[in-house]
């Protein structure tokens, strides 16, 4: 078991449009916790530049017509390459479903004639083509779909999102084997994850039964912690504890959001059944723009979340103005807000301990945490703050909240020692 001291950044934002606060919201002056003193201003510490790389913007789980079979006959590479290149994203993962993409995607029927045929990754070549280094990337991957017994299924399986980590030794050839139903677990999925070849992220771990995941392996590189539907609900709640949990576990886990967008066309924020592609998205600090250098950025943990233009970015720092993840004296928050939410609210939280009964019964994990800073933010609003907090241990993250689930952040989080 690996030790991790740097997290995941993830963007939250939850608003709409409109100007009235949020009830319950604190006043626009905000509140800073006592226990940590007063805000700073940055600039007066010191501080170490920035190194050198970029956010990338990026969205790891989309779904493609005449691969999936539940697009809605809009969503083409070329039609999603278009719609994401407006959005400002600079990467998308095509994630279409194993059972749709080995046998027929036209149709929802499951012919066992037709059951781990392959090819898995019918778009490879396409989204290669599509591709312009230094200007957009495509990627074609898998979203690894086994189900369980029953129709409906009464127990969890999971899916596992595939991103190819290394393009030249990818193994797209193999078939998936996701059925018939009741014969894959989450753990044999995840093998077959990383015999591939793939980055591997459980998708909504916690939602409808027959998409949530059944705890059976932790065997995985990343975990959607915000799924587009619905915004930020009360499953991706769930997410969000379970890889604080993991972070205080020592497991080296990414923390990543995505659409899931079926329908490329939609306008954001999108809905429950058709979420906007880039709702959310996900950014990854890159030292290029290269894909191996976004995979070496995931893997790291240098991600985090947002839905549009909410950002929120995490540092921490020594006494002496260095960057640090021992002896932190200084957590640092950087980020936006979009023009098209409503006052937002800013908190920075210290998780230090989790109970954790997922692989027992499949119940999100227990945190416990504090609130160190809450602040209100307005429309529009940047911001570059520095809190002293003298290293005190426990996972470090930061969160942007609107209102009804869009346009928030969270921030990457810092495991502290």
């Amino acid at each position: 078991m690996r030790r991790v001291c740097l997290a995941s950044a993830l963007l939250l934002a939850a608003c709409d449009g409109g100007s009235e606060p949020d009830a319950g919201m604190p006043d626009a002056g905000g509140v800073d916790a006592g226990s940590i003193g007063e805000t700073v201003d940055p600039s007066t510490l010191g501080l170490a530049p920035d190194p050198a790389g970029e956010w990338l913007a990026g969205d790891l789980h989309v779904h493609a017509t005449d691969a999936s079979n539940d697009t809605g006959g809009d969503s083409f590479p070329e039609d999603i390459k278009r719609v994401a290149m407006e959005r400002g994203l600079y990467f998308v993962v095509l994630t279409d479903h194993s059972n749709s993409t080995g046998s027929d995607p036209s149709t929802q029927d499951e012919d066992p004639a037709l059951f781990n045929m392959g090819p898995e990754f019918p778009y490879w070549d396409e989204a290669a083509r599509l591709s312009e280094p230094g200007v957009f990337l495509m990627i074609d991957g898998n979203e690894l779909s086994p189900i369980a017994a029953g129709d409906p299924p009464t127990t969890p399986t999971g899916h596992v999102g595939c991103v190819p980590a290394d393009l030249a030794t990818f193994d797209r050839a193999s078939a998936i084997v996701d059925r018939p139903r009741g014969t894959q677990t989450g753990a044999q999925t995840l093998q077959q994850a990383r015999d591939l070849g793939c980055f591997a992220i459980l998708n909504h771990p916690w939602g409808a039964v027959w998409t949530s995941f059944d705890w059976t392996s932790f065997d995985y590189d990343a975990m959607e912690i915000w799924n587009g539907t619905a915004g930020f609900d009360e499953a991706d709640a769930s997410g969000l504890d379970a890889w604080r949990c993991d972070l205080l576990a020592g497991r080296a886990v990414t923390a990543v959001g995505a659409s899931d967008n079926h329908r490329v066309n939609e306008p954001g924020p999108g809905d429950v059944l058709d979420p906007a592609l880039g709702f959310p998205r996900t950014y990854v600090f890159a030292a290029d723009r290269t894909w191996p250098a976004i995979v070496e950025g995931l893997r790291a943990g240098r991600t985090a979340i947002g839905e549009g233009g909410t950002e929120l970015f995490l540092d921490t720092y020594a006494a002496d103005g260095s960057r640090a993840l021992a002896g932190v004296r200084h957590v640092r928050l950087r980020g936006r807000v979009s023009d098209d939410v409503r006052p937002s609210r800013l908190t920075l939280t210290r998780a230090s301990a989790c109970a954790d009964r997922r692989a027992e019964d499949g119940s999100p994990p227990a945190i416990t945490d504090e609130v160190l800073l809450e602040r209100t933010l307005e429309t529009g609003a940047s911001f570059d703050l520095a809190i002293p907090v003298e290293g005190a241990p426990g996972v470090y993250t930061a969160r942007i909240e609107g209102s009804r689930g869009h346009y928030g952040a969270l921030s990457n989080a810092a495991l502290l020692e």
